[in-house]
């Protein structure tokens, strides 16, 4: 073990450390979090206390950098993927029924007005038994004058999904979700004659680049970050980028149609994780896109999974 110190000093409270003693004529090794100068907090959430004197050597353990995509079983991965995709995009009301949460809002947004499984595979566990759970849901959902929709993260609930269309749920949607190692999107820089806007809040030119504000009051419930290129002082391509749980969520990046294929979206992508502290970095984008998914691949992101939206038409 390198030694930093003889013993940790009062600036090493808070780190990770590796701390070996010598005792009863032997040794013996500690690792956890340094919350005084002669105590650790383990793993396990226990108190280790033990003398400094004791110490034969100690270091800071530095944490392990784990890539996008990588560290868990997959139906875990995919579900911590989608909460920091929901943490980013806010439903006005969330109702929690077993491991079935509605995500309910005004307006139109399928992300915001949908139920999605996080519960146990392979149905997520609703609360009542399966049929009851989908009529509650149904008149849920009419109740407030909104569709009846699941969102469903695949391959993880692909069960509920052919469950759902047995019952004649119909399919609107089937997206990727691409992840990245942030450090391996290229971030070239804009021709002269552009240049970057940076907000904290999606201003009315802002939104008048897509042509429509669907989806402002749930932007502007979570902090995040609005990218924009201008050329001639006005707003010709959008982005957001928020945090969530170690991910750089991106979304709504859009390039006005008279300016694509002018070499403006890598360097907008490349501003957008530019403007977050995250390492891993995800969006997502219709399977049917292919000029955008050639876009994304070539520019660090993988597949992750694909996420499916039924909607029920009575």
């Amino acid at each position: 073990m390198k030694m930093e110190s003889p013993t940790p000093l009062a600036s090493d409270i808070g780190q990770r450390v590796s701390i070996r003693l010598r005792e009863d004529g032997g040794l013996r090794d500690i690792l956890g979090i340094l919350e005084a100068l002669n105590s650790v907090r383990k793993k396990d959430g226990s108190l280790e206390k033990f003398d400094p004197v004791h110490i034969a050597a100690w270091r800071i353990v530095s944490p392990v950098s784990q890539k996008a995509g990588t560290g868990a079983p997959t139906s875990i991965r995919i579900n911590e993927i989608e909460q920091s995709l929901e943490n980013t995009w806010p439903a006005e009301e969330i109702i929690t029924r077993g491991g079935w949460r509605y995500r309910l809002s005004s307006g139109f947004t399928y992300r915001a007005n949908s139920i999605i499984p996080f519960g146990k595979l392979p149905l997520g566990q609703p609360l009542l038994p399966y049929s009851e759970e989908i009529q509650y849901a149904i008149k849920e959902f009419e109740s407030r004058g909104l569709v009846p929709t699941f969102h469903l993260p695949l391959p993880a609930y692909a069960e509920l999904d052919e469950a759902l269309e047995r019952d004649g749920w119909e399919l609107i949607i089937d997206a990727h979700i691409l992840i990245a190692d942030t450090l391996d999107i290229p971030t070239p820089p804009l021709a002269a004659e552009f240049t970057f806007v940076v907000e904290d809040y999606p201003s009315d030119q802002w939104l008048a680049v897509q042509g429509d504000s669907v989806g402002k009051k749930i932007m502007s419930a979570y902090p995040a970050k609005y990218i924009s290129i201008s050329h001639r002082s006005e707003l010709i391509a959008t982005g957001r980028v928020a945090d969530s749980d170690g991910w750089a969520v991106l979304s709504r990046i859009f390039i006005k149609e008279e300016f694509r294929g002018k070499g403006l979206a890598r360097p907008l992508l490349g501003e957008l994780v530019k403007n977050s502290p995250s390492t891993k970095s995800a969006l997502q984008v219709d399977i049917s896109n292919s000029p955008a998914i050639h876009l994304y691949a070539t520019s660090g992101f993988r597949a992750h999974h694909i996420y499916r939206y039924r909607s029920y038409k009575g």
